[in-house]
């Protein structure tokens, strides 16, 4: 006889006292880290204290839920996984599905369990099939993890990862129905991902080549599911770099072992609701913090914060919680299409080159010329050099006088008119302009009484220092001599010939 036939008739028990004691202790809600304290419970670890060293072993356990199925004629459900601890009848548990952004723990009674098709009165560091009493209700399903109120949660964080990693990547091949990929929150699907990269290329590496080419065809649908979340969440958050005032630039400097070295394209790191505790711990410090982007009433806010990433300052994609699950730009915000709009109506922006100085400018300043911190300053120096050879920028001009708008978008400026242009007294002798890479830097430091115009630095080096992007935050901008800007063109014109 199977286990569903068995407890056909579940029924409440004389522990209904237990649960009604519980309930008042509040079991059902979750501290929101990955590290720390359970609100319920004590931090990960033993918690047993020294005096109860010799006491008899409690009943203590976690388990990630594998498959879920209800038990017929009643409000039951058979719950299958593997236990880490032991278990045993008539046990009062928690249930959480850890990735849901707000997350929050449920009770349940255990009223049988099974063992290799045997019912059996405890189970220990096995795998097992748990009945549930009343727990249809719930939102109880793979990945969702069962434990005792002594679990901390990194245990309960392990065995939601291992779920996931066991169902839906070894066993499964990233096999996703659309109603499954629908109900997955976006720190499931990541999670998912970062585990099957793993599997990929360790426990996974030697299966044929069409096993891997379907998954990776799997994988492209989870990514395309997640880009939807993302775009359609209440919030996202990020991580905020306080030097730039932008968004942190994540990338690697790897050694060619030539003698060359390449980055790996700087991404924006998003951090899921789900895990916004742990990541606001992790990079709660002087120089980075967790910011908030919400999407607002009319769903556009975070798309439009990626496309100010990404078209404005060079990101060149967007990480989910680890660098492994990294979504290129295009996918999330399309690139503005700027075909059949006249020439001067295409806003002015530079991401090629406020890449390099944002990363620069996320840097502290090199201590030795032979560390690994001044061979990734030279690089992104070199980089950044070579794109401000390029760059069309935005001087604040202003006028004393109006200006007449032309067919195309072009103004024409009246006979006699006075110009005055933003400058800011330069080092030395020798005045600076200042310039802007885009309207949106440009709008934060002058009001609509200024207009704007386009010039490189080479036009006005030979005059004139450059100030690109001076703003409240010094480290975004770079200051531009005529021996800095003639090393530039240099480099510029050796990159042409390595080319």
């Amino acid at each position: 006889m199977g286990i569903l036939n068995i407890f056909k008739k579940g029924k409440k028990d004389a522990r209904e006292d237990e649960l009604d004691e519980l309930k008042d202790e509040r079991f059902g809600e979750f501290d929101d880290g990955i590290v720390g304290e359970v609100e319920h419970g004590g931090p990960s670890g033993s918690s047993v204290k020294d005096e109860d060293k010799d006491a008899p072993v409690k009943c203590s356990f976690v388990m990630g839920v594998l498959g879920v199925k209800p038990v017929p004629d009643t409000g039951n459900i058979a719950v299958s996984g593997n236990i880490k601890g032991n278990v045993t009848p008539n046990m009062i548990i928690g249930a959480v599905n850890f990735g849901d952004d707000d997350r929050q723990a449920v009770m349940t009674t255990i009223t049988g369990i099974q063992v290799d098709e045997q019912m059996v009165d405890s189970a220990t560091d096995t795998a097992v099939t748990l009945i549930l009493e009343d727990a249809r209700e719930y939102d109880i399903g793979i990945g969702t993890v069962l434990y005792t109120r002594d679990m901390g949660e990194d245990a309960i964080h392990d065995a939601y990862v291992g779920a996931l990693g066991d169902a839906y990547v070894k066993e499964r091949a990233l096999r996703l129905t659309v109603e499954e990929m629908q109900h997955l929150s976006l720190t499931d699907c990541a999670e998912i991902w970062r585990l099957n990269t793993w599997y990929s290329n360790h426990a996974g590496k030697d299966e044929e080549e069409e096993v891997r080419e379907e998954r990776k065809k799997r994988l492209d649908k989870l990514i395309a599911a997640m880009c939807e979340k993302i775009i359609k969440a209440d919030e996202i958050y990020y991580v905020h770099d306080k030097k730039t005032g932008e968004a942190h630039l994540f990338s690697q400097t790897i050694d060619k072992g030539d003698g060359s070295y390449i980055c790996t394209p700087p991404n924006i790191l998003i951090v899921t609701r789900a895990y916004r505790r742990h990541y606001r711990k992790l990079y709660g410090n002087d120089k980075l913090e967790l910011a908030v982007v919400r999407n607002g009433d009319d769903k556009k806010g975070i798309g439009n914060f990626l496309a100010g990433n990404f078209y404005i300052n060079g990101a060149c994609g967007a990480a989910i919680n680890v660098v492994q699950t990294s979504i290129a730009a295009g996918m999330l915000v399309k690139k503005p299409d700027h075909k059949g709009i006249p020439v001067t109506n295409i806003p002015v922006t530079n991401p090629d080159l406020v890449r390099w100085m944002l990363l620069i400018g996320q840097m502290d300043a090199p201590v030795d010329d032979k560390d690994d911190s001044a061979l990734i300053f030279k690089l992104y120096y070199r980089f950044m050099g070579m794109e401000m050879t390029k760059a069309k920028l935005i001087i604040p001009m202003k006028h004393d006088g109006g200006a007449a708008e032309e067919a195309g978008g072009e103004k024409a400026l009246e006979k006699d008119m006075k110009l005055g242009i933003a400058t800011m007294k330069g080092k030395g002798d020798r005045d600076a302009v200042i310039m802007y890479t885009d309207w949106r830097r440009l709008r934060s430091e002058y009001g609509r009484e200024w207009d704007g115009m386009i010039h490189t630095v080479g036009g006005l080096i030979g005059k004139f220092d450059c100030a690109v992007n001076p703003t409240r935050f010094p480290a975004a901008g770079v200051y531009v001599t005529g021996p800095m800007y003639e090393s530039m063109v240099r480099m510029a014109g050796q990159e042409k010939k390595d080319d």
